[in-house]
């Protein structure tokens, strides 16, 4: 099954490039363990969780931009850990003026580091089974789930929990309050590292671990009480 997907893939550059990978056969059988993979209730303050974040060359995960950077922290008990991933990424291709001024990572600093499957890999074995945390989720589980698809044949099955949308249920007349910016401001946080991969994932930890408090009381104390609270939103 495995071979097949690799001759169904259009051999671009990028194709012949990232199927040379020497992770990616690791890496198709962690997704497809993870692809029947049940998920237990997590409690919010006392399960481990990992807060993450990328960047990239652009915001079009569908066309030509590729992620340059992954970054991520475990939350354990409620509190952030010392424990960290920190991974620059060969995107193949050159990096934009526009990126390396707000990222501040250029196409020296990646030249010889690993490509995004590799990278994929050694964060999947950082995350462990622990659910995701991020601001914005989406943006980068879709940056992410486009290549697992492509060449893995299988999206990232995992739990997630976006701070926007934790935003938009605490705050829910405060528009203002939604961007990673304002939330920092908001709680007193210090942005250090911004629009670093580890540095917005350390921000995104310590507003998730603010936020706490306000979801116990209002009955939120496990990741299945949040989901319902976030349908029973949508639904409303």
């Amino acid at each position: 099954m495995f071979n097949t997907l690799l001759k169904l893939v259009k051999k671009s550059p990028t194709d012949t490039f990232l199927l040379s990978s020497p992770r990616l056969p690791s890496l198709h059988d962690k997704l497809t363990a993870l692809r029947y993979q049940t998920w237990p209730e997590y409690i919010l303050n006392s399960s481990r969780f990992v807060v993450f974040d990328t960047e990239t060359t652009g915001f079009f995960y569908n066309k030509k931009d590729e992620i340059i950077s992954v970054g991520a922290v475990a939350i354990e008990n409620g509190l952030i850990t010392e424990s960290c991933f920190s991974q620059f990424v060969n995107p193949n291709r050159p990096i934009p003026l526009i990126a390396t001024e707000i990222t501040g990572i250029t196409n020296e600093m990646v030249a010889d580091c690993p490509d995004i499957l590799t990278v994929l890999d050694q964060f999947l074995d950082f995350k462990g089974l622990s659910p995701l945390i991020a601001h914005t989720a989406s943006f980068d589980l879709n940056f992410i789930n486009v290549k697992l698809r492509r060449y893995c044949g299988h999206r990232l099955n995992t739990q997630t929990i976006d701070t926007l949308l934790l935003a938009q249920l605490l705050f829910p007349k405060e528009e203002n309050l939604r961007s990673l910016d304002s939330l920092a401001l908001h709680y007193d946080i210090e942005p250090i590292g911004r629009h670093t991969a580890l540095g917005d994932a350390l921000i995104t930890a310590q507003i998730y671990t603010k936020m706490l408090d306000s979801l116990f009381d209002m009955g939120i104390k496990t990741t299945y009480q949040l989901a319902n609270h976030l349908l029973f939103k949508r639904l409303i």
